[in-house]
């Protein structure tokens, strides 16, 4: 019955050479420990997660390293410039009293939801890849 004590260090490996040996002898006369360290090691294995599918990993990574565009390089400057014409606008407009002027919320809100459209492509291909799992 002592080795029968030490399935589970055999079993996680933690046995030193001389214990790992003897178990091992021990092992050839008792059926109750095979079948044990058998359900042990199946139960180990189902534990590993399974692989994406090939097709969706390559998907993904078409779409996550896909070459920037001409334009990515000049988002801050488009940026910069858009919010200065906003600006520009918006001093022209408070020149003229008879004419309403934007609330800045409503700019910064606008600005942000269209330059935001190349982050919520990448958001939705992750939470489709998501959903496949």
């Amino acid at each position: 019955m002592k080795y029968c004590e030490n399935l589970m260090l055999y079993a996680s490996d933690e046995l030193g050479a001389a214990e790992k040996a003897g178990f091992e002898k021990h092992l050839e006369n008792c059926p109750s420990c095979r079948t044990e360290l058998a359900l042990l090691r199946r139960a180990e294995e189902s534990l590993v997660p399974a692989a994406a599918p090939e097709a969706v990993v390559e998907r993904l990574f078409a779409k996550t390293t896909r070459k920037k565009s001409f334009f990515a390089g000049w988002k801050p400057a488009l940026a910069g410039t858009a919010l200065l014409g906003v600006g520009i606008f918006m001093v022209l407009a408070g020149l003229h009293p008879d004419k309403t002027a934007f609330d800045a919320t409503e700019v910064i809100a606008y600005m942000s939801e269209n330059l935001d459209d190349e982050y919520l492509s990448f958001s939705n291909d992750l939470a489709l890849f998501e959903q496949e799992f």
